[in-house]
C-alpha cells in the first residue's frame, strides 16, 4: 500500500510539470514525500524516492545523492553512503543557491562524521576544511551542520596529534555559534544540537588523553544541560541519559588527571541515574571502570551486552566483534575470570565466519552498486559531452551550409556539397566515439586513484629496532597497487600487492583485499591464515583471470623471526652486507583466482643490519624511451649498489627510486611503482 501511494504521488508530480510556481509546488511535494519516508525510518523507500524524484526533476542531483547517502548509512552500507555524499558535494560545489548550500553542509557533516568514526582523520581534514571555508565565504555558517563540521575538524586534528591554538579556537567558535543559535531560536533542537556538539568535543579530548581540556568541556556540557533541564516540557528520559553521559565523561577525565577519589564520587552520581540501570548504561559505564582498573565490575556489566544488542546478537558484525566482544574478552581476562574469557573467545571464533560472510556480502553488493553508478555517471557525462558536440557541430554545419550555398550560387557545385557532407558525417562519428571512450576511461582512472589514495597509509608504525619505509608512485593507467602495515602484540603485520589486470573492477578488488587484510591482521596470527581468509572472502565459484598478487608477512619484533606467504607476487629480496638473496617462495595462486586453496607459510630470521626489500611488478616492467624494461637482473644490481652506499632504509629506497626515474626519463609508466623496505 505504501509503494502504491508513493508511485501515485510521483505520477501526480509528473503531471504537475515544472517551471515557475508549478516547479516550486513540485519541489514542495517532493520534500513532503521525502520527509514522510524519513520520519517513518523506511530507508528502502527513501532510497527509491530519491531515485524516482531525481528522474522527474523534482529533486536536484545534490539533494538526491544526500538522501541516498543517508539511507545507505542507516542500512549499514557505509561505502555506499560515502560514495553518495561525495557525489552530493561535487554536485553542489559549483552552486551558491541557499537550498544547495544547505545540502552541501549536510553532506559534508555526514561524511565527516562517518570518516571520523572510522578513524580516517586525514580524509576528514582534506574534505571538510574546503567546505567550511566555502560556507564561510558565502555566509552560510550559522547552521548546525556547519558548526558540527568545525567540531569534526578539531576532533580529527586532535586525533592526528595536530591539535593547536586553531583547534581550540575552532572548538570555541563552534561552542559560541551554538550559544548564538540557542539565544536566537530558544528551541529544543538548538539545545540538543549544542549538547551533541559538546559531547563530541569532550570525547575527542578524552580520546587523545587531554584530560584537562576534557574536564573543561565536560563542565560546559553540564552547565548547558542544567540550563536546558529548566525549560518546561523537556523529556525526562533524554535529560537522564545526558546526565549519565556527563558523569561518565567527567569521571574518566578526573581519573586521567589522577583524582581517583573525585572520579569515584562522580561515578556514584552516574549510578543514581535511570540510564545506568539499562544495558546500554552498563556498557557505557565500562569506559570509566576499565580506566580505573575496576575490572570485576566492568566484567559484570558486560553481561548486559546481549541485551543491548537485542535481535542483532544472532549475527555479530566485524565491528561488533572488534569494538564489543574483544573488549569483553580482555575485561574478563583482567578480572581473572578465565572461564568467562574462554567462553567469549569461543563466541568470537564462532562469530567470525558469519561476520566475514556478512562483510563479503555487503562488500559485493556495494561494489556492484558502485560500479553501476560509475557506469551511469560515465554515461551521463558522455551524454552531456555529446550534447555539447551536437551544438558545436550544428553551428559548424550552419556555417558550412552558408559557405556551400554561396559556392552553389557561384559555381553550382552540387557534387562538392555531397562530398563535404559525407566527410563531415564521418569526422563527427569518429569524434563522438573517441570522446565517449576518453571520458569513460578518465572517469574510471580518477575513481581508481581516489580509491588508492584512501588505501595508502599516511604514516607507518614505529617500533624500537625497526626501520620501515614505503612509497607508491601512481602510474598513468588505472591504479591497482596496495601496501599496509600494523603492529600488534610486538609483531609487525605487513602486505604488498597489485591487481593482475588494470581496469576499474580490478582496482575495486584490490581495495577489497586491502580492507580484508586490515580486518584479518587485527584478528589472525599467521600469514597463511590471513591470506586464506582474504581469499575465501572474495574467491568466485570457479577460477578466473582476475585476481590480486599479494605477499603477507608477520615479523616477530622480539625474535626477528619472519613468517610469510606469497600469493603470486614477485619474490622479495634479502640484502645482507655485499649479498643479494631471495626469500624462499612457494608459488601460490593469486588472491581471488581459485576457491578453497590452502596457502603455505614459510619462515626465516631477519638478522641485524639486514634489509627485506619488497616491490610490485611495476618496477620490473618500468620502460624507458626505447621501450626496454627495467627487469629483475638490473633491479638486483641497483639494490646491491644501494646497499653499499646507504646503510639506512629510507635513503636506500630513495636511491632506487632515483635510479628508476633516471632510467625511465620522460616516459610515463602504465603501472604503479611500489616499494617497501624493512630493516632490523
Amino acid at each position: 500500500m505504501n509503494r502504491f501511494w508513493m508511485f501515485a504521488m510521483i505520477g501526480l508530480l509528473l503531471m504537475t510539470g515544472c517551471g515557475g510556481k508549478a516547479g516550486s509546488e513540485q519541489s514542495r511535494q517532493a520534500d513532503e514525500l521525502i520527509e514522510k519516508a524519513y520520519k517513518a525510518k523506511d530507508y528502502q523507500q527513501l532510497m527509491e524516492l530519491a531515485e524516482n524524484l531525481e528522474a522527474t526533476g523534482a529533486l536536484s542531483h545534490a539533494k538526491a545523492d544526500y538522501w541516498r547517502g543517508y539511507a545507505s548509512d542507516r542500512m549499514n552500507r557505509k561505502r555506499m553512503a560515502e560514495f553518495y555524499w561525495k557525489a552530493s558535494l561535487r554536485n553542489a560545489a559549483s552552486s551558491s543557491d541557499g537550498e544547495d548550500m544547505d545540502v552541501f553542509a549536510k553532506s559534508a557533516s555526514r561524511l565527516a562524521n562517518l570518516q571520523t568514526v572510522r578513524g580516517d582523520y586525514e580524509s576528514v581534514l582534506r574534505n571538510a576544511i574546503p567546505v567550511a571555508e566555502r560556507l564561510e565565504a558565502l555566509q552560510c555558517d550559522t547552521t548546525s551542520d556547519y558548526i558540527n563540521l568545525l567540531i569534526y575538524i578539531g576532533c580529527c586534528q586532535a586525533g592526528l596529534g595536530k591539535a593547536s591554538d586553531s583547534t581550540t579556537d575552532g572548538f570555541d567558535r563552534a561552542y559560541q555559534k551554538h550559544l548564538d543559535n540557542i539565544g536566537k531560536h530558544h528551541s529544543d533542537a538548538a539545545y540538543k544540537d549544542a549538547i551533541a556538539g559538546l559531547i563530541n568535543i569532550a570525547y575527542a579530548c578524552i580520546t587523545v588523553a587531554d584530560y584537562k581540556k576534557a574536564l573543561t568541556w565536560t563542565d560546559n556540557f553540564g552547565k548547558l544541560l542544567g540550563e536546558y533541564e529548566q525549560r518546561p516540557g523537556t523529556n525526562s528520559d533524554y535529560i537522564d541519559k545526558q546526565l549519565a553521559r556527563f558523569n561518565i565523561y567527567k569521571a574518566i577525565a578526573l581519573e586521567g588527571l589522577g583524582q581517583q577519589e573525585e572520579a569515584a564520587k562522580v561515578y556514584e552520581a552516574f549510578m543514581t541515574t535511570s540510564f545506568s540501570k539499562t544495558p546500554e548504561g552498563h556498557i557505557n559505564a565500562n569506559d570509566y571502570l576499565t580506566a580505573a582498573n575496576r575490572w570485576g565490575e566492568a566484567a559484570d556489566n558486560y553481561k548486559s551486552l546481549d541485551a543491548m544488542l537485542g535481535a542483532r546478537q544472532a549475527g555479530y558484525t566485524l565491528d561488533n566483534i572488534q569494538n564489543l566482544l574483544l573488549k569483553k574478552y580482555h575485561t574478563n581476562l583482567h578480572a581473572g575470570r578465565r572461564d568467562s574469557a574462554i567462553a567469549v573467545s569461543l563466541l568470537i571464533c564462532d562469530s567470525l565466519d558469519n561476520a566475514f560472510a556478512l562483510a563479503k556480502k555487503i562488500n559485493e553488493e556495494e561494489q556492484t552498486t558502485i560500479v553501476q553508478k560509475v557506469e551511469l555517471m560515465t554515461e551521463q557525462q558522455a551524454e552531456a559531452a555529446r550534447n555539447a558536440y551536437f551544438a558545436l557541430v550544428a553551428a559548424l554545419v550552419g556555417v558550412l551550409l552558408c559557405i556551400i550555398g554561396y559556392i552553389l550560387y557561384r559555381r553550382h557545385g552540387n557534387q562538392k556539397l555531397k562530398e563535404a557532407h559525407q566527410e563531415l558525417k564521418q569526422a563527427y562519428g569518429q569524434l563522438e566515439g573517441d570522446t565517449i571512450s576518453k571520458e569513460r576511461t578518465e572517469t574510471e582512472r580518477r575513481i581508481a586513484h581516489d580509491i588508492q589514495q584512501h588505501m595508502t597509509p599516511e604514516s607507518l608504525p614505529q617500533h624500537k629496532g625497526l626501520s620501515l619505509c614505503a612509497t607508491l608512485q601512481p602510474g598513468k593507467g588505472i591504479s591497482s597497487d596496495l601496501y599496509d602495515s600494523i603492529i600488534r602484540d610486538d609483531k609487525l603485520f605487513f602486505c604488498i600487492g597489485n591487481a593482475i589486470k588494470t581496469d576499474i573492477q580490478s582496482s575495486l578488488l584490490a581495495s577489497t583485499v586491502w580492507a580484508l587484510f586490515r580486518t584479518a591482521a587485527a584478528l589472525e596470527e599467521g600469514p597463511d591464515r590471513i591470506v586464506t581468509a582474504i581469499n575465501e572472502a572474495i574467491a568466485k565459484e570457479q577460477q578466473t583471470e582476475t585476481g590480486v598478487s599479494l605477499f603477507v608477512g608477520v615479523l616477530d619484533l622480539q625474535t626477528w623471526q619472519l613468517a610469510y606467504c606469497n600469493a603470486g607476487h614477485p619474490t622479495p629480496l634479502l640484502l645482507t652486507g655485499d649479498e643479494v638473496g631471495e626469500l624462499e617462495i612457494e608459488s601460490d595462486k593469486p588472491i581471488g583466482t581459485v576457491q578453497g586453496h590452502t596457502y603455505i607459510v614459510k619462515t626465516t630470521t631477519i638478522e641485524a643490519d639486514t634489509k627485506l626489500f619488497l616491490y610490485t611488478n611495476g618496477l620490473l616492467n618500468a620502460q624507458n624511451t626505447e621501450g626496454k624494461t627495467y627487469g629483475e637482473k638490473r633491479l638486483k644490481g641497483v639494490a646491491l649498489q644501494g646497499m653499499k652506499m646507504h646503510a639506512a632504509a629510507q635513503p636506500f629506497m630513495e636511491s632506487i627510486s632515483e635510479v628508476i626515474k633516471t632510467f625511465a626519463g620522460d616516459t610515463p609508466q602504465d603501472r604503479d611503482l611500489t616499494m617497501m623496505v624493512i630493516q632490523h
